[in-house]
């Protein structure tokens, strides 16, 4: 049971990123790798200001603010540019990879590369049954709930929602019916950096922090929207939970060594057998064309 709490938890965390990837791929079709780079900045963005002495909450809303802004800048100075002049998708890629090299190199140069962490002293420990949950991971696990609840609520309770999710469908007809694209672009990058930087300042509090753990976890939270469903806003949740389960269950019963090996094994099994994901369908033929 404590494994699986574990992996839960870690789970949570996974979804919330993998949400923030989602937001921009599916209804803007673009991979956002400098999410990683926003995902490794917050965090000393946020140290930086409690180093400084500031509360935890001006602290953490600034530097929550800055990833929004990082987010919102790679689409105004990168992806809108890109798309107008009709740039491939794997020009996106490779501009949005040197995007997150660039963020990730500043960084290092202000901050270094040492390993930090946002809390201090040793985490209080909540016991439940024979299940250990520490402070950090009940945080994590809220936050992360709180955050997938309001997500789902805002989609399909809100106007917004409902252009992001049909601008998701069918790009090119809601764009003839003269609907504000662009704007709609930027609404889902300040998104995605928002949600970049929650999951990244939650697991920064429960382990800590360096400038080179960005890619990795948007390389994860990629897996987990492909296995739970490229297509579909719900399957990046889906997939997180899984893949953060399945994680948990291989340090336990292997090494942590074998954490990234079985999770692309995974992958590679889905890309074969259901390549839509678990909650995938088959896209339409105008959406899987653009």
């Amino acid at each position: 049971m404590q494994i699986l709490v574990n992996g839960i938890v870690t789970g949570l965390t996974v979804s919330v990123l993998a949400v923030a990837f989602a937001i921009v791929y599916l209804p803007a079709r673009v991979f956002h790798v400098a999410l990683g780079g926003i995902y490794a900045a917050v965090p000393f963005v946020a140290w930086a200001i409690l180093r400084a002495g500031w509360p935890s909450g001006i602290a953490f809303a600034i530097a929550l603010g800055a990833g929004v802004i990082i987010s919102l800048a790679c689409e105004a100075v990168n992806h809108a540019p890109l798309e107008k002049k009709g740039g491939a998708s794997g020009a996106h890629l490779v501009s949005s990879l040197g995007i997150y090299i660039a963020i990730v190199q500043v960084v290092a140069l202000i901050w270094g590369n040492e390993t930090k962490v946002l809390r201090t002293g040793l985490d209080a420990v909540n016991r439940i049954g024979n299940v250990i949950v520490t402070q950090a991971q009940a945080i994590a696990a809220g936050v992360s709930l709180a955050i997938l609840v309001a997500f789902y609520a805002g989609l399909h309770f809100s106007q917004l929602g409902l252009q992001l999710r049909a601008l998701a469908d069918n790009p090119k007809e809601f764009a003839l019916r003269g609907y504000n694209v662009r704007r709609l672009r930027l609404f889902a990058f300040g998104i995605s950096g928002f949600l970049g930087g929650v999951s990244s300042l939650l697991v920064a509090y429960d382990i800590g922090f360096d400038p080179n753990g960005g890619l990795a976890a948007v390389l994860l939270a990629v897996v987990a929207t492909i296995v739970g469903g490229r297509l579909s806003f719900w399957g990046p949740i889906v997939g997180g939970v899984l893949i953060g389960i399945v994680r948990s269950q291989v340090v336990w019963y292997l090494s942590a060594r074998w954490q990234a090996a079985v999770t692309f094994l995974i992958l590679a099994v889905f890309l074969f057998v259901r390549p839509n994901g678990i909650l995938g369908t088959k896209a339409r033929l105008e959406a899987e064309e653009s």
